[in-house]
Protein backbone atom coordinates (compact mmCIF):
# COMPACT_ATOMS: atom_id res chain seq x y z
CA UNK A 1 0.00 0.00 0.00
CA UNK A 2 1.35 3.78 -0.85
CA UNK A 3 2.35 6.07 2.09
CA UNK A 4 1.00 9.33 1.96
CA UNK A 5 3.39 12.42 0.53
CA UNK A 6 4.70 14.05 3.78
CA UNK A 7 5.99 17.79 2.86
CA UNK A 8 7.82 20.04 5.60
CA UNK A 9 7.76 23.80 5.13
CA UNK A 10 8.74 26.61 6.82
CA UNK A 11 7.14 29.70 6.87
CA UNK A 12 9.65 33.00 7.42
CA UNK A 13 7.69 36.23 8.56
CA UNK A 14 9.06 38.85 6.19
CA UNK A 15 6.59 42.25 7.01
CA UNK A 16 4.85 41.47 9.90
CA UNK A 17 1.53 39.28 10.75
CA UNK A 18 -1.57 38.97 13.24
CA UNK A 19 -4.19 36.52 12.97
CA UNK A 20 -6.43 37.49 15.73
CA UNK A 21 -7.06 35.27 18.56
CA UNK A 22 -11.21 36.33 18.79
CA UNK A 23 -11.13 37.43 22.10
CA UNK A 24 -11.64 41.45 22.63
CA UNK A 25 -9.55 42.80 25.22
CA UNK A 26 -9.09 46.28 26.41
CA UNK A 27 -5.73 48.67 27.56
CA UNK A 28 -5.91 48.72 31.84
CA UNK A 29 -8.14 46.05 31.86
CA UNK A 30 -7.30 42.91 30.39
CA UNK A 31 -3.51 44.35 28.95
CA UNK A 32 -1.81 46.81 31.23
CA UNK A 33 1.11 48.97 30.50
CA UNK A 34 3.99 48.57 32.29
CA UNK A 35 7.14 50.90 30.66
CA UNK A 36 8.12 49.22 27.56
CA UNK A 37 6.12 46.02 27.72
CA UNK A 38 2.29 44.74 28.07
CA UNK A 39 1.33 42.45 31.04
CA UNK A 40 -0.99 40.31 29.54
CA UNK A 41 -3.78 39.56 32.88
CA UNK A 42 -6.38 36.76 33.49
CA UNK A 43 -9.47 38.68 35.11
CA UNK A 44 -11.08 35.12 36.20
CA UNK A 45 -7.68 34.26 37.77
CA UNK A 46 -8.10 37.37 40.31
CA UNK A 47 -7.45 35.89 43.92
CA UNK A 48 -10.07 37.89 45.77
CA UNK A 49 -8.82 37.11 48.95
CA UNK A 50 -5.26 38.02 48.55
CA UNK A 51 -6.20 42.00 46.57
CA UNK A 52 -9.59 42.51 49.01
CA UNK A 53 -12.32 44.63 47.78
CA UNK A 54 -12.00 45.13 43.77
CA UNK A 55 -12.30 48.46 42.80
CA UNK A 56 -15.59 49.77 41.48
CA UNK A 57 -14.38 52.46 39.24
CA UNK A 58 -12.17 51.65 35.65
CA UNK A 59 -9.15 53.83 36.66
CA UNK A 60 -8.92 52.63 40.11
CA UNK A 61 -8.83 49.13 38.97
CA UNK A 62 -6.12 49.92 36.45
CA UNK A 63 -4.00 51.50 38.88
CA UNK A 64 -5.19 48.68 41.49
CA UNK A 65 -3.86 45.90 38.41
CA UNK A 66 -1.03 47.80 38.02
CA UNK A 67 -0.11 47.77 41.74
CA UNK A 68 -0.70 43.90 42.01
CA UNK A 69 1.35 43.33 39.77
CA UNK A 70 4.31 45.23 40.55
CA UNK A 71 3.88 43.96 44.03
CA UNK A 72 3.81 40.21 43.25
CA UNK A 73 -0.07 39.96 44.37
CA UNK A 74 -1.01 39.08 40.40
CA UNK A 75 1.30 37.20 38.09
CA UNK A 76 0.94 38.29 34.35
CA UNK A 77 -0.14 35.09 31.47
CA UNK A 78 2.81 36.68 29.65
CA UNK A 79 4.36 39.71 28.80
CA UNK A 80 4.34 41.46 25.30
CA UNK A 81 7.01 44.02 24.09
CA UNK A 82 5.26 47.75 23.58
CA UNK A 83 6.03 49.64 20.69
CA UNK A 84 3.11 52.05 20.66
CA UNK A 85 1.26 54.33 22.90
CA UNK A 86 -1.75 52.76 24.13
CA UNK A 87 -4.91 54.92 24.54
CA UNK A 88 -7.31 54.52 27.63
CA UNK A 89 -9.57 51.33 27.38
CA UNK A 90 -8.22 50.96 23.70
CA UNK A 91 -9.31 47.41 22.35
CA UNK A 92 -5.91 45.44 21.41
CA UNK A 93 -6.36 42.17 19.34
CA UNK A 94 -3.19 39.63 20.42
CA UNK A 95 -1.88 36.72 18.92
CA UNK A 96 -3.35 33.09 19.21
CA UNK A 97 -1.01 30.85 21.14
CA UNK A 98 -0.09 29.20 17.65
CA UNK A 99 0.49 32.38 16.45
CA UNK A 100 -0.95 31.58 12.82
CA UNK A 101 -3.20 28.39 13.38
CA UNK A 102 -2.76 25.55 10.32
CA UNK A 103 -6.86 26.51 10.00
CA UNK A 104 -5.47 29.88 8.78
CA UNK A 105 -2.80 28.45 6.18
CA UNK A 106 -5.27 25.64 4.85
CA UNK A 107 -7.64 28.61 4.27
CA UNK A 108 -5.24 30.42 2.41
CA UNK A 109 -4.33 27.03 0.49
CA UNK A 110 -7.91 26.57 -0.81
CA UNK A 111 -8.05 30.23 -2.30
CA UNK A 112 -4.75 29.20 -3.85
CA UNK A 113 -5.70 26.09 -5.67
CA UNK A 114 -9.28 27.91 -6.82
CA UNK A 115 -7.52 30.57 -8.32
CA UNK A 116 -4.95 28.10 -9.95
CA UNK A 117 -7.79 25.91 -11.35
CA UNK A 118 -9.53 29.28 -12.97
CA UNK A 119 -6.97 30.31 -14.30
CA UNK A 120 -6.06 26.61 -15.49
CA UNK A 121 -9.66 26.79 -16.98
CA UNK A 122 -9.08 30.03 -18.32
CA UNK A 123 -6.11 28.93 -20.13
CA UNK A 124 -7.57 25.49 -21.80
CA UNK A 125 -10.75 26.59 -22.75
CA UNK A 126 -10.75 29.84 -23.06
CA UNK A 127 -11.56 33.08 -20.97
CA UNK A 128 -15.09 33.65 -22.38
CA UNK A 129 -16.27 30.48 -21.54
CA UNK A 130 -14.81 30.82 -17.84
CA UNK A 131 -16.67 33.97 -17.87
CA UNK A 132 -19.78 32.40 -18.82
CA UNK A 133 -19.70 29.98 -16.20
CA UNK A 134 -18.66 32.24 -13.77
CA UNK A 135 -21.86 34.46 -14.45
CA UNK A 136 -23.90 31.22 -13.65
CA UNK A 137 -22.82 30.32 -10.51
CA UNK A 138 -21.75 33.53 -8.45
CA UNK A 139 -24.76 34.54 -6.86
CA UNK A 140 -25.05 38.29 -6.16
CA UNK A 141 -28.19 38.08 -4.19
CA UNK A 142 -26.74 35.57 -1.77
CA UNK A 143 -25.07 36.41 1.66
CA UNK A 144 -21.52 37.10 1.07
CA UNK A 145 -19.95 34.15 2.61
CA UNK A 146 -21.70 31.59 0.07
CA UNK A 147 -22.01 33.77 -3.15
CA UNK A 148 -19.00 31.90 -4.44
CA UNK A 149 -20.09 28.79 -3.38
CA UNK A 150 -21.14 26.90 -6.23
CA UNK A 151 -17.35 28.10 -8.01
CA UNK A 152 -16.04 25.77 -5.35
CA UNK A 153 -18.06 23.09 -5.72
CA UNK A 154 -17.60 22.99 -9.61
CA UNK A 155 -13.95 22.94 -9.44
CA UNK A 156 -12.69 21.16 -5.75
CA UNK A 157 -15.72 18.97 -4.83
CA UNK A 158 -18.37 16.08 -6.25
CA UNK A 159 -21.42 14.72 -4.93
CA UNK A 160 -21.37 12.12 -2.76
CA UNK A 161 -23.15 8.49 -3.16
CA UNK A 162 -26.80 8.31 -3.87
CA UNK A 163 -29.27 9.84 -1.09
CA UNK A 164 -26.32 10.13 1.18
CA UNK A 165 -26.09 14.37 0.02
CA UNK A 166 -23.30 16.54 0.19
CA UNK A 167 -20.05 16.45 -1.50
CA UNK A 168 -16.52 15.29 -1.05
CA UNK A 169 -14.24 18.34 -1.05
CA UNK A 170 -10.38 18.33 -2.74
CA UNK A 171 -9.12 19.10 0.53
CA UNK A 172 -11.04 16.42 2.72
CA UNK A 173 -8.28 14.05 3.50
CA UNK A 174 -5.46 16.58 3.14
CA UNK A 175 -3.78 17.62 6.62
CA UNK A 176 -2.01 19.85 7.60
CA UNK A 177 -0.39 20.11 11.29
CA UNK A 178 -0.37 22.80 13.59
CA UNK A 179 2.83 24.84 13.41
CA UNK A 180 5.79 24.40 15.62
CA UNK A 181 7.61 27.43 16.30
CA UNK A 182 10.89 27.38 15.35
CA UNK A 183 11.47 31.00 16.13
CA UNK A 184 9.17 33.25 17.56
CA UNK A 185 8.72 36.90 18.62
CA UNK A 186 5.78 39.65 18.77
CA UNK A 187 5.25 42.88 19.71
CA UNK A 188 2.40 45.58 20.24
CA UNK A 189 1.96 47.60 17.22
CA UNK A 190 0.15 50.38 16.41
CA UNK A 191 -0.94 49.71 12.41
CA UNK A 192 -2.81 52.49 10.14
CA UNK A 193 -5.03 52.11 7.75
CA UNK A 194 -4.18 54.62 5.05
CA UNK A 195 -6.34 55.65 1.83
CA UNK A 196 -4.43 56.39 -1.10
CA UNK A 197 -4.54 60.15 -0.78
CA UNK A 198 -2.62 59.61 2.74
CA UNK A 199 -5.70 60.33 5.09
CA UNK A 200 -6.06 58.20 8.19
CA UNK A 201 -8.52 55.23 8.18
CA UNK A 202 -8.06 53.47 11.16
CA UNK A 203 -4.95 52.84 14.19
CA UNK A 204 -5.44 49.58 15.25
CA UNK A 205 -3.21 48.03 18.21
CA UNK A 206 -2.18 44.66 17.34
CA UNK A 207 -0.05 42.15 18.20
CA UNK A 208 2.23 40.94 15.66
CA UNK A 209 4.81 38.11 14.80
CA UNK A 210 7.57 39.88 13.68
CA UNK A 211 9.87 39.43 10.90
CA UNK A 212 12.41 36.46 10.79
CA UNK A 213 10.05 34.95 13.00
CA UNK A 214 9.75 30.69 11.62
CA UNK A 215 7.24 28.11 12.37
CA UNK A 216 7.32 24.43 10.20
CA UNK A 217 4.45 23.16 9.51
CA UNK A 218 3.89 19.42 8.17
CA UNK A 219 1.28 18.56 5.50
CA UNK A 220 0.29 14.81 4.49
CA UNK A 221 -1.40 14.44 0.91
CA UNK A 222 -3.29 11.02 0.67
CA UNK A 223 -1.45 8.36 -1.80
CA UNK A 224 -2.70 8.25 -5.15
CA UNK A 225 -6.46 5.91 -5.26
CA UNK A 226 -6.45 3.16 -8.33
CA UNK A 227 -9.93 3.49 -10.14
CA UNK A 228 -8.94 -0.62 -9.80
CA UNK A 229 -8.71 -0.77 -5.83
CA UNK A 230 -12.12 -0.65 -5.28
CA UNK A 231 -15.08 -1.92 -7.48
CA UNK A 232 -18.69 -0.77 -7.46
CA UNK A 233 -20.64 -1.28 -9.88
CA UNK A 234 -23.76 0.31 -11.51
CA UNK A 235 -24.67 3.74 -10.92
CA UNK A 236 -22.54 4.45 -8.31
CA UNK A 237 -19.60 3.46 -10.74
CA UNK A 238 -19.67 6.61 -12.16
CA UNK A 239 -19.63 8.26 -8.76
CA UNK A 240 -16.78 6.72 -7.33
CA UNK A 241 -14.82 7.37 -10.81
CA UNK A 242 -15.38 11.25 -10.54
CA UNK A 243 -14.16 11.29 -6.39
CA UNK A 244 -11.05 9.39 -7.37
CA UNK A 245 -10.05 11.80 -10.14
CA UNK A 246 -10.70 14.24 -7.85
CA UNK A 247 -8.74 13.45 -4.91
CA UNK A 248 -5.87 12.31 -7.28
CA UNK A 249 -5.72 15.99 -8.69
CA UNK A 250 -4.18 16.87 -5.68
CA UNK A 251 -0.53 16.43 -5.76
CA UNK A 252 2.56 17.96 -4.48
CA UNK A 253 3.17 19.58 -7.55
CA UNK A 254 0.00 21.15 -8.11
CA UNK A 255 -0.37 22.28 -4.31
CA UNK A 256 3.72 23.85 -4.80
CA UNK A 257 2.28 25.60 -8.41
CA UNK A 258 -1.02 26.67 -7.01
CA UNK A 259 0.30 28.14 -3.84
CA UNK A 260 3.44 29.77 -6.06
CA UNK A 261 1.34 31.40 -8.41
CA UNK A 262 -1.69 32.93 -6.21
CA UNK A 263 1.21 34.40 -4.28
CA UNK A 264 3.18 36.26 -7.20
CA UNK A 265 -0.25 37.62 -8.12
CA UNK A 266 -0.70 39.13 -5.25
CA UNK A 267 2.94 40.17 -5.35
CA UNK A 268 2.95 41.44 -8.58
CA UNK A 269 -0.36 43.62 -7.79
CA UNK A 270 0.63 45.04 -4.30
CA UNK A 271 4.38 46.09 -5.79
CA UNK A 272 2.05 48.03 -8.82
CA UNK A 273 -0.09 49.65 -5.85
CA UNK A 274 2.96 50.99 -3.91
CA UNK A 275 4.09 52.08 -7.34
CA UNK A 276 1.14 54.25 -8.40
CA UNK A 277 1.25 56.20 -4.97
CA UNK A 278 4.33 55.67 -3.51
CA UNK A 279 5.82 59.99 -4.48
CA UNK A 280 2.13 61.44 -3.11
CA UNK A 281 1.95 59.12 0.03
CA UNK A 282 5.59 60.31 0.65
CA UNK A 283 4.42 63.62 0.88
CA UNK A 284 1.95 62.84 3.47
CA UNK A 285 4.92 61.12 5.73
CA UNK A 286 4.44 57.49 4.25
CA UNK A 287 7.43 56.85 2.77
CA UNK A 288 6.77 53.38 1.07
CA UNK A 289 10.22 53.13 -0.65
CA UNK A 290 11.25 50.31 2.06
CA UNK A 291 7.83 48.49 1.59
CA UNK A 292 8.86 48.41 -2.13
CA UNK A 293 12.50 47.28 -2.01
CA UNK A 294 10.96 44.20 0.85
CA UNK A 295 8.53 43.21 -1.76
CA UNK A 296 11.07 43.11 -5.09
CA UNK A 297 13.28 40.90 -2.97
CA UNK A 298 10.63 38.72 -1.70
CA UNK A 299 9.83 38.18 -5.41
CA UNK A 300 13.05 37.37 -6.50
CA UNK A 301 13.30 34.70 -3.53
CA UNK A 302 12.72 31.15 -4.36
CA UNK A 303 10.53 30.63 -1.39
CA UNK A 304 7.06 30.83 -2.48
CA UNK A 305 5.32 34.51 -1.62
CA UNK A 306 2.21 34.12 1.07
CA UNK A 307 0.11 36.73 2.14
CA UNK A 308 -1.81 35.30 5.95
CA UNK A 309 -3.72 37.34 8.41
CA UNK A 310 -5.59 40.42 9.18
CA UNK A 311 -5.66 43.40 7.53
CA UNK A 312 -4.41 42.29 4.19
CA UNK A 313 -6.25 42.40 1.04
CA UNK A 314 -9.79 41.16 -0.41
CA UNK A 315 -6.76 39.59 -3.08
CA UNK A 316 -5.44 37.47 -0.48
CA UNK A 317 -8.53 35.99 1.16
CA UNK A 318 -10.88 35.63 -1.91
CA UNK A 319 -10.36 34.61 -6.08
CA UNK A 320 -10.62 38.28 -6.92
CA UNK A 321 -7.62 38.77 -8.95
CA UNK A 322 -8.67 35.65 -11.38
CA UNK A 323 -12.01 37.08 -11.84
CA UNK A 324 -10.52 40.54 -12.43
CA UNK A 325 -8.47 38.68 -15.35
CA UNK A 326 -10.97 36.62 -16.22
CA UNK A 327 -14.79 38.49 -15.61
CA UNK A 328 -13.98 41.83 -15.41
CA UNK A 329 -17.30 43.13 -16.04
CA UNK A 330 -18.59 40.61 -13.12
CA UNK A 331 -15.17 41.65 -10.51
CA UNK A 332 -17.37 44.93 -10.87
CA UNK A 333 -20.81 43.70 -9.75
CA UNK A 334 -19.10 41.90 -6.94
CA UNK A 335 -17.38 45.04 -5.91
CA UNK A 336 -20.51 46.53 -6.15
CA UNK A 337 -22.93 43.98 -4.68
CA UNK A 338 -20.23 43.84 -1.76
CA UNK A 339 -19.90 47.83 -0.67
CA UNK A 340 -23.89 47.68 -0.22
CA UNK A 341 -23.81 44.90 1.81
CA UNK A 342 -20.75 46.20 4.22
CA UNK A 343 -22.11 49.82 3.56
CA UNK A 344 -18.67 50.94 2.46
CA UNK A 345 -16.39 50.62 -0.62
CA UNK A 346 -15.57 47.56 -0.99
CA UNK A 347 -12.28 47.71 -2.92
CA UNK A 348 -8.22 48.32 -2.30
CA UNK A 349 -8.58 52.02 -2.14
CA UNK A 350 -6.17 51.44 1.93
CA UNK A 351 -3.18 50.36 2.62
CA UNK A 352 -2.80 48.54 5.88
CA UNK A 353 1.12 49.19 7.40
CA UNK A 354 2.84 48.96 10.38
CA UNK A 355 6.00 51.13 11.14
CA UNK A 356 9.04 48.48 11.62
CA UNK A 357 12.68 50.18 12.65
CA UNK A 358 11.16 53.74 11.21
CA UNK A 359 9.96 51.77 7.81
CA UNK A 360 6.33 51.55 6.88
CA UNK A 361 5.54 48.22 5.45
CA UNK A 362 2.58 46.08 4.62
CA UNK A 363 1.28 43.39 7.20
CA UNK A 364 1.01 39.94 6.22
CA UNK A 365 3.85 38.77 3.81
CA UNK A 366 6.08 36.10 4.93
CA UNK A 367 7.65 33.90 2.62
CA UNK A 368 7.19 29.58 2.51
CA UNK A 369 9.90 27.37 1.67
CA UNK A 370 10.10 23.61 1.58
CA UNK A 371 12.46 21.75 3.74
Amino acid sequence: MNSPTVLDFKLEVVTSIHVWDGERRLIGLDVVPLKSEACIVDIEKIDVNKIGVVPSSYQKFEESVRNWIETGIMDCSRKIPLNATPRKAEEVKLLPPLYIPASSLKGYIRTALLYHLLMEAASTQGKQAVASLLLKLVKLSSKPEVMDREVESVFMARPRFGKQGGSVDMLQQLHLAEPKAIKASSSINRAVVIDVNGNLVADPLLEVLLPGSTLEYQIRIPPLVSQNSVRIRGKDAGTLSQIIQLYNNLTPQLLSKALSEFGRAQLEHELDRVKKVSQSLASKGFDLSAYKDVLELLASDKCIPVRLGFATSHVSKTILLAVDQVAPNLSQQVRSTMSKHVGRTWDELTFKLVNMDRRWLGLGWAKLCTT
